[in-house]
């Protein structure tokens, strides 16, 4: 299977500002400038280009949660429909109106804004020939989305949407299959609920997990969700603050960093990405952050990624 990033700001969408890129673009040219002083004949514009590191080379993203996957069968999963999923629907806007079926499984982790708010834009949704599989642990996940689309709010209602839509209703810790994934939802902590998700394809595991809130009194609890997502190849956390800021935000529903991949190294994590950055700090900052507070205590049994749109894992 094939993982997508394609949102990965929590609470709201966070543009790169004006100050913030006239920042990077000086940096760049006085690293290039550095650069080129020591050997002016074989500088390279791309090779330089290709050194720097992130957030130079590539901002993060200003847009809220969307992350897609696709599995070995062709099935298409997308977790949650925060503002990233606008650019996720215009790469299937071919095929949704080819007008050939298109079938999309969307698994709902909550309804705060940040993780719907893309849903009315999603080009997709549109077409006629589109059929779109919501699944959650929210009985009333219709209405909501419903109410999101009300005249007053958007113009366009949700069942003038041409797609047609079929809702999914789930339990926590039941195996739900989708073509030929193995889909288990369990509850995280995080103000009104959120679900998690764990995704198998034959011996390859993918952890979906935010928005949560990891706190050390959760340990034992946590503990006995370990036999569900120990050793997953790959997790998609919540780290959306530093350890300072989680001390003055408990009850938020978000982690620090340090305790996110602490979490992953409980659960033997192969590879972790830290998403889900907090709005208030520019790209600089979250890299900061994460690489002061997100060194794993074995490096060599862990991977840490910090989370950038169109960043793709293949498992």
């Amino acid at each position: 299977m094939k993982i997508t990033l394609f949102g990965v700001r929590g609470s709201l969408p966070s543009p790169v500002g004006k100050r913030e890129q006239q920042d990077k673009l000086l940096k760049i040219l006085k690293q290039a400038k550095a650069e080129w002083i020591k050997n002016p004949d074989g500088f390279s514009e791309e090779k330089f280009l290709e050194s720097l590191p992130i957030p130079l080379e590539q901002d993060l993203g200003g847009n809220t949660t969307c992350v897609y996957l696709e599995g070995d069968a062709g099935e298409k999963v997308v977790f949650d429909m925060g503002t990233g999923i606008r650019v996720l629907g215009n790469q299937l806007a071919p095929l949704a109106f080819s007008g050939q079926p298109l079938d999309i499984n969307i698994l709902v982790s909550h309804t705060h804004w940040d993780h719907i708010q893309g849903w009315p834009f999603f080009k997709p949704a549109y077409s006629p020939s589109t059929n779109i599989h919501f699944y959650s642990a929210i009985e009333n996940l219709e209405e909501r989305l419903v109410r999101q689309q009300h005249p007053e709010n958007f113009p366009i209602t949700f069942n003038q949407m041409a797609s047609k839509k079929e809702f999914h209703l789930w339990k926590e810790f039941q195996s739900y299959p989708l073509g030929n994934l193995k889909v288990i939802p369990f509850g995280l902590r995080h103000p009104g609920s959120c679900l998690g998700y764990r995704v198998r394809e034959g011996e390859k595991k993918f952890l979906f997990c935010t928005d949560v809130e990891y706190r050390e009194e959760d340990r034992n609890q946590l503990l006995e969700l370990k036999h569900h997502i120990v050793g997953a190849d790959l997790l998609v956390i919540d780290a959306q603050y530093s350890t300072a800021e989680a001390e003055k935000k408990i009850g938020w529903g978000h982690t620090a960093v340090r305790q996110a991949v602490e979490f992953a190294e409980m659960m033997e994590i192969k590879s972790v990405v830290l998403t889900h950055h907090e709005p208030d700090h520019d790209d600089h900052e979250v890299v900061r952050i994460i690489l002061d507070e997100g060194k794993p205590s074995n490096p060599k049994n862990i991977q840490i990624h910090i989370a950038r749109e169109g960043m793709s894992f293949r498992l």
